[in-house]
């Protein structure tokens, strides 16, 4: 369950995108390659077009899809 606030402004936040970052678990392991993952992920994003609500959030921080991983410039973020 992610957690209800948002860490960066302290407010609740009932989609924070570090969830879909490492807690999620079709999306972790998509990122990491494990096929059956990838094709649930894959269907997900084109039926809510664009992915659930911590990935699209972790889209709009990190500004990549969530099937893909983090540049390494931003991993230490």
């Amino acid at each position: 369950m992610p957690e209800l606030q948002d860490k960066q402004s302290g407010r609740p936040s009932f989609f924070d995108p570090d969830f879909c970052e490492s807690k999620c678990p079709i999306c972790t392991r998509a990122r990491r390659g494990v096929v059956w993952a990838r094709w649930l992920q894959r269907i997900e994003l084109v039926l809510t077009f664009g992915g659930c609500p911590w990935g699209r959030a972790r889209a709009r921080r990190y500004g990549v899809p969530p099937d893909q991983p983090r540049p390494e410039s931003q991993q230490s973020k």
